[in-house]
């Protein structure tokens, strides 16, 4: 398979990524955009005075950028480019190495346990959240008697040379105060500034042509000699970044400028490439399939590229006050909530403190009460509860209190509707899974008084009457006007679009009751918690008895106005299973239904695509990659279903974010294999669940760092 994809390669916390890898097109340094950068990339070396050999990231140029209407002839006649043949390339966790001729360029995106701020040493603080990666490359001219020279460069605007602003302790480049890379200096390495990359190797006098918008670094190799130099490539933003709720990178407080997190970076060096190294032996030792592992390591340069670690302190007298948001990828919409549920298991292995904020931040700004609508023409408005919004806001501006950047009333399609009902399910199990995890009696304790309040907006939403209850979802929310709820399927068409009935939304019902009832008990309300857990049996009964024998599975929506074959049907199951609460006793025929559903769908002509890929629903050519790894694992750790296949199940997914989504990085909304929306995106750490799978795991287990 070609080597010819992108890979976000991201600090943590930094909403910032240097992506390359994808063949003919641009990259480089992003920071507070979901997508790729816009630089031609030119990384590659010179033999004697021969042509300058490159890897292929960068687009063709009609000619340099020259001002004052001067016409300067581009000479890429001596510029030979490597053909996908000539690149080998290994995808790491935390790490990406691609080698060419006699180049090998290797990054690292070290990550880890990530500390509280507000109880850990400031300096592990420090360590952890300085944005920056670092990078070696290594140019092996031995067995050859001619200099080799290499180059590592970009073109961008706004460039400036960093030795002068660090009295010579770096030698690199950087666009204004943003971003930039350096190595320490050191014989035969200096940084050149030109109109074109060719110009690097002219013999021109001045180096640092400032009004080039072309920059980098320039290595000399003597004959038979093999040199490696460490690059780190780092970003800085500072003040205030965000609007709404005011908050600046969590970083600043520890690092004052560009040069700073630069030099930290190449300080710490052999720091870093050692937990790269330990994240990168912990996923090459598990026992997932070769596909898994790329996989997962994909989608994690994703996650991090969308992380913000941002601190709502903005002086540093104050103490730290942590916030930690997820952009939704491209979209850059705020910890959006069916993203935040996805992302939950990645993040209880490694930061369950930003698990706490952000449902204490739903808790405190983005929930709401609302009515629900009775069905009929007549509209009549009932009581209905608390729930929360879609997402916090969009593009670093937070949304004002109770409302989203995405959900509107009166829209008669599927998109852009309310998610309700399925936010305040995700808000149970989110809230369930992090106490089971981490024992924080203190979140407990804190809202202890809201859960009675859940279980009543759960019933609400349901029938006004107990007596007519099943179980399931049936009203709108009057937030939606004249429109009605939609599900995080909001691409998808009604069979897993639609909220009332619907199958996914029915589990994930049933899922909060019971999580809810174990909560309601730990708090010592034993008559709520009965009402918890009457109410999913109910659910459990209305799941099971819509099974249609002669289809040999459940329809997406209950009353059959869909019929539909869905996986998502089992994902509601995750949720008890991994607090302990998957009784098989009380919920094993629930569990074996749903099992008998599995493999009378994941078949070709309903749910799997004829080259092998999972399709989330029958009627629809729209997939998540991040949901089909999430049901992949329940399938494997709750059903024990036997899956037909599975490699080649995994290699079509491998085949979708490389030849499908190459430029994007990861992608989570495929549509036949090609991205169709949801690029540059965070959710496919779902897959992380692989790893707690028999014989498979690696790594700290979730909660560790509680």
């Amino acid at each position: 398979m070609t080597s010819s994809y992108n890979v976000q390669h991201a600090p943590v916390g930094a909403f910032a990524s240097f992506t390359l890898g994808s063949f003919n097109r641009r990259g480089g340094f992003a920071s507070q955009v979901g997508r790729p950068g816009e630089s031609n990339l030119y990384i590659g070396y010179r033999e004697g005075d021969g042509d300058f050999l490159c890897l292929p990231y960068f687009e063709s140029q009609r000619g340099p950028d020259v001002p004052f209407g001067v016409t300067l002839s581009n000479d890429t006649r001596m510029r030979r480019v490597f053909g996908d043949q000539d690149i080998r390339r290994e995808l790491g966790w935390a790490s990406d190495t691609i080698r060419a001729g006699r180049l090998t360029l290797a990054i690292y995106s070290p990550f880890g346990p990530i500390p509280d701020p507000r109880t850990a040493p400031p300096s592990e603080v420090a360590e952890r959240s300085c944005p920056a990666l670092i990078a070696r490359l290594e140019l092996d001219n031995t067995g050859s008697d001619k200099p080799l020279t290499g180059l590592f460069a970009l073109d961008a605007p706004s460039l400036r040379d960093l030795e002068t602003e660090s009295d010579g302790r770096l030698v690199g480049v950087a666009h204004g105060r943003r971003w930039g890379f350096a190595c320490r200096p050191e014989p035969g390495l200096r940084a050149f500034q030109a109109f074109t990359p060719e110009h690097a190797f002219d013999g021109s006098a001045d180096r640092l042509f400032r009004l080039g918008k072309t920059g980098g670094l320039v290595i000399e190799v003597p004959a038979g000699q093999k040199r490696e130099v460490w690059i780190a490539l780092g970003f800085h933003d500072a003040g205030a970044v965000t609007t709404g709720v005011e908050a600046r990178y969590a970083y600043t407080r520890y690092f004052r400028r560009l040069e700073d997190v630069l030099s930290s970076a190449l300080d710490r060096r052999e720091a870093l490439v050692r937990e790269a190294a330990q994240r990168d032996a912990e996923l090459a030792q598990s026992a997932l399939s070769p596909a898994q592992k790329w996989l997962l390591a994909q989608a994690t340069h994703g996650y991090f590229g969308s992380t913000e670690w941002l601190d709502t302190a903005l002086d540093d007298a104050s103490p730290p006050a942590p916030l930690w948001v997820v952009n939704e990828g491209e979209y850059e919409m705020m910890n959006t909530f069916d993203l935040a549920i996805d992302h939950l298991f990645f993040e209880l292995r490694y930061a369950p403190w930003a698990v706490r904020n952000i449902l204490d931040l739903y808790v405190d700004r983005y929930s709401y009460r609302d009515q629900v609508k009775r069905p009929g023409a007549g509209g009549e408005l009932l009581p209905g509860g608390v729930s929360f919004t879609h997402d916090m806001g969009v593009s670093n501006h937070f949304s004002p209190a109770g409302d989203s950047s995405y959900e509107r009333p009166n829209f008669d399609a599927i998109c852009f509707s309310f998610m309700t009902h399925e936010q305040l399910t995700n808000w149970i199990c989110c809230a369930g899974v992090y106490v089971a995890r981490t024992g924080d009696e203190g979140f407990l304790e804190r809202h202890r008084g809201l859960f009675a309040e859940l279980l009543a907006s759960l019933l609400h939403r349901d029938a006004p009457e107990p007596g007519a209850r099943t179980g399931v979802m049936a009203l709108d929310s009057s937030r939606c006007g004249t429109g009605a709820e939609i599900t995080t399927y909001d691409s998808l068409d009604h069979s897993l679009g639609r909220a009332r009935g619907n199958l996914y939304l029915a589990g994930k019902t049933w899922a909060s009751y019971v999580v809810l009832a174990h909560l309601l008990e730990r708090c010592g309300d034993a008559p709520l918690a009965a009402e918890a857990k009457a109410a999913g049996r109910k659910a459990a009964r209305a799941i099971v008895s819509a099974f249609h024998e002669p289809s040999g599975y459940i329809p997406a929506l209950l009353d059959r106005s869909s019929t539909s074959a869905i996986i998502p049907a089992i994902e509601g199951l995750l949720y008890p299973h991994v607090m302990g609460l998957l009784d098989e006793a009380e919920h094993g025929e629930l569990v074996r239904v749903l099992r008998r559903h599995l493999h009378a769908i994941l078949k070709p002509g309903l749910c799997l695509f004829p080259e092998g890929g999972w399709k989330l629903s029958s009627s629809s050519d729209n997939s998540w990659a991040s949901k089909i790894a999430l049901c992949q694992h329940i399938a494997r750790a709750i059903l024990k279903a036997d899956l037909p296949d599975p490699e080649r199940h995994e290699e079509a997914h491998v085949r979708w974010q490389i030849e499908g989504s190459g430029y994007w990085a990861y992608s989570d909304q495929m549509q036949r294999g090609v991205p169709v929306g949801s690029r540059y995106y965070p959710r496919g750490v779902t897959a992380i669940l692989w790893l707690d799978e028999p014989a498979a795991g690696a790594g700290p287990k979730a909660g560790a760092q509680s």
